[in-house]
């Protein structure tokens, strides 16, 4: 049975377990939902395949180690994992809150059907922590409509994989990474700074002029780089952020009034709250609370993935 939303999947400690899965067969390219470990150990993981991991929900330290190298990462929701084909670590440790994440793989055979043949395969170059609003939405919603049992059909779905590859193709791509200037961006410290400092201060009044002085730049600057990093407005990701953690306490918190809620994560009013959840994820706190989905016959309409 399906379950209504990728909020209502358990966690868990088992860093292979696969939670929720979709073939490729259905969905056009095979979609996971796998957990982020709280407290872990793993050993040895292959990737055999190019394949992106974008957090639902869980925040921590992560250490990666390979050839006798080891990074230290964060974990924070939104953020992306891009792997390229082949890929081993030695060993990974997890610390942190429990999440899961979507996790889509792209293997040449699904590409090549996805695309009637105009894209051969997607050859996507390692990255690391990775903020990019229109991947990780498309991601999400992917991850939503999969986890529900498909309400909006397959074809839905299999659309939003088809632009989930244009852009990872566009932006991530070997090919794109060697043909296209390098952009200026926000180094990955100040990305981190400015992601915690927004996950922070969601009930309170961020301004911009307050983000950008976080990281020692000027306004008009720091906004020019901020759309760079995270492929989207700081306004939109600000709001982005607050419904996420709408979304969350809502599930959570059933005796916490939703004006209380709404006032807790910055929103100027109950109805501004409602009016952004729905444009955003097709539903109203109400719904939310009771555990509706974007497909009920109450709900709105499912979120278009480029909307800003």
């Amino acid at each position: 049975m399906p379950f209504s939303s990728l909020h209502d999947l358990p966690t868990s400690n088992t860093p292979r377990e696969v939670l929720a899965h979709c073939p490729a067969a259905i969905a056009g390219l095979p979609i996971s939902v796998m957990p982020i470990p709280g407290h872990a150990e793993l050993r040895d993981d292959f990737h055999p395949n190019p394949r992106i991991f974008v957090a639902q929900q869980g925040a921590g330290r992560r250490w990666y180690s390979r050839g006798g190298a080891t990074r230290q990462l964060r974990t924070a929701p939104r953020m992306i994992e891009i792997y390229g084909q082949g890929l081993t670590f030695d060993r990974e440790v997890w610390e942190g809150a429990a999440g899961r994440c979507v996790v889509v793989d792209f293997r040449d055979h699904d590409v090549q059907a996805l695309t009637h043949g105009q894209l051969k395969s997607l050859e996507l170059q390692t990255r690391h922590e990775v903020f990019d609003e229109r991947v990780s939405r498309l991601a999400l919603e992917i991850g939503e409509e999969t986890v529900s049992g498909l309400p909006n059909g397959p074809l839905y779905v299999q659309g939003l994989c088809i632009g989930l590859l244009g852009i990872l193709s566009a932006r991530y791509s070997a090919r794109a990474q060697d043909a296209l200037p390098r952009t200026r961006r926000l180094s990955p410290q100040h990305e981190h700074r400015l992601a915690e400092l927004i996950r922070s201060q969601l009930g309170g009044k961020l301004s911009l002029a307050t983000m950008a002085a976080e990281v020692g730049l000027s306004p008009q600057h720091f906004a020019r780089l901020f759309k760079a990093s995270f492929g989207t407005t700081p306004h939109a990701f600000v709001q982005a952020q607050r419904v996420e953690a709408a979304v969350a306490a809502l599930r959570r918190e059933h005796a916490m009034p939703i004006a209380a809620i709404a006032a807790a994560l910055g929103f100027s009013s109950q109805s501004h709250m409602t009016e952004l959840m729905r444009r955003r994820v097709g539903l109203t706190p109400s719904q939310v609370r009771r555990g509706l989905t974007s497909a009920s016959p109450s709900g709105g309409a499912p979120i278009h993935p480029f909307e800003e």
